[in-house]
């Protein structure tokens, strides 16, 4: 797509993911096994044809400016970071300068912590066809979505034309028993009407985030919906994360999470193959390359470079890259960040939806 800037927001990024976000940004965190959150988006523009893409990069971003580099594993011609300095919520302003001198027509704005498959290309023409000042990406939930964590979103209100009328805030711990359009925090416009919604935003008095600024106006402006479908997972919280992650084990959440994973790009690491003790034993689990594997796993998610020593059981967990369990320790729903050691015996066991986290590089 031609004349269209690309923005990957991670400022302001609503999140309750505890120890996983101390030492990292929400794009940063990984998923899937092999992912980082921010991979996601940056997939989806380059797939569109978006070849020229910002990353407004939050505190904490360091990780995840090393993990995208330049942007050439993604099929990017140019990726470029600006760098705010303090995360709060007004910082909205620090782009202004930058916005200012860019030569677009348009950009598209995406965040990292809602991830889903979707067709920029086409959400593009739509915007064109429809006439409207901003069109947003949305997602209608049904009574059949119910297993859904949706975390912080607004739910749209929505006219038979496909006009948003109306927002509002809205906060589901649990999954959503009720048919509603979730914003996936993704929209298109003018870059000059961006820049007038974000000096809209900080006028004094005002002290609201561009997404607010936007809902303000709907009076004045055509926002129009444009619909998504697929996959979808909204990660601001561990329940979430947890959550997501347990429904890719499955058959029905893997298959719609791998229908369009052939188009997800990230940097590739050196991988080795698996080495699984014949005493291992593995159930449903995704085990990535590197593990090595002598005791037990279940219904779980093991990243690169995981050992599971004799012995030891792995049950309903999510273990990042380069965790050991040593011998006879049991875990069951339980998060482990990068390069934890639990030790010989250890018995470490999480509530049913509400995972023990631990910390990266801790001791157990």
């Amino acid at each position: 797509m031609e004349n269209v800037l690309g923005i990957i927001n991670l400022i302001n990024e609503q999140n309750d993911l505890s120890t996983l976000t101390r030492d990292r940004c929400v794009g940063a965190v990984p998923f899937a096994g092999r992912y980082r959150l921010a991979d996601f988006a940056l997939s989806n523009m380059s797939n569109a044809g978006i070849q020229e893409v910002v990353v407004l990069a939050a505190p904490k971003a360091e990780s995840l400016l090393q993990h995208i580099g330049n942007g050439r594993h993604y099929g990017l011609e140019a990726l470029h970071t600006l760098a705010a300095q303090h995360d709060d919520e007004l910082q909205l302003d620090y782009p202004l300068d930058y916005l200012k001198s860019r030569a677009e027509k348009y950009v598209l704005l995406a965040p990292s912590r809602i991830i889903y498959h979707s067709h920029y290309d086409q959400m593009m023409d739509y915007h064109h066809n429809s006439g409207a000042d901003i069109t947003v990406l949305f997602k209608h939930l049904t009574e059949m979505d119910r297993h859904a964590h949706i975390g912080h979103a607004y739910s749209l209100n929505i006219n038979d034309q496909g006009r948003v009328v109306g927002a509002a805030p809205t906060y589901h711990a649990l999954p959503s028993l009720s048919p509603q359009n979730i914003d996936l925090d993704t929209m298109v416009l003018e870059r000059k009407l961006l820049i007038d919604l974000i000096e809209t935003s900080l006028k004094p008095g005002k002290a609201m985030d561009l997404k607010q600024a936007v809902w303000e106006q709907l009076d004045h402006l055509h926002v129009q919906g444009y619909a998504n479908h697929g996959y979808m997972a909204i990660m601001d919280s561990v329940d979430s994360y947890y959550a997501h992650s347990m429904q890719l084990l499955q058959p029905h959440g893997w298959r719609q999470f791998m229908e369009h994973q052939e188009s997800v790009y990230t940097r590739k690491e050196d991988e080795t193959a698996i080495a699984c003790h014949q005493q291992a034993l593995i159930r449903n689990a995704f085990v990535a390359p590197g593990c090595r594997i002598e005791g037990f796993v279940e219904n779980s998610i093991l990243f690169p470079g995981v050992a599971v020593h004799a012995g030891a059981h792995v049950k309903n967990s999510v273990i990042m890259q380069d965790c050991m369990i040593q011998a006879g320790a049991y875990l069951d729903r339980v998060i482990l960040d990068k390069q934890v050691m639990v030790e010989q015996g250890a018995v470490i066991c999480g509530e049913y939806a509400h995972p023990f986290v631990a910390e990266k590089s801790g001791v157990l």
